[in-house]
């Protein structure tokens, strides 16, 4: 990523894929992949939305979510859309790192 480049903006280009109805029954090493990648999804698009800024516990599932997809893709075959988990994986570090951790509200 270039330094001149918006976090934002970079997450936004690399969240379109479509979706491929084979991964509906991936599962590997354990880890149910349908459930991260709706999981990184969501997190992602409320990312977005709030302009890079996402509360603790999103932010907790999104480590999570990588620490998953780390331990999964060495045992991903090709024919498993493995460029798919790298893009999630990227899209996870990009929003660990620029964060905007949201102004809590006083009263």
């Amino acid at each position: 990523m270039d330094a001149a480049e918006d976090p934002v903006a970079v997450v936004a280009c690399l969240l379109d894929e479509p979706w491929d109805r084979r991964w509906n029954s991936l599962e590997v090493a354990g880890v149910d992949l349908v459930s991260i990648y709706t999981r990184m999804e969501g997190c992602t698009y409320t990312w977005i939305t709030n302009g890079g800024s996402l509360h603790e516990r999103g932010m907790a599932t999104v480590r999570f979510i990588s620490d998953e997809i780390e331990r999964v893709l060495p045992e991903l075959a090709e024919h498993d859309s493995v460029h798919v988990w790298h893009r999630l994986h990227r899209m996870a570090q990009l929003m660990v790192a620029h964060n905007n951790a949201p102004v809590e509200a006083s009263s």
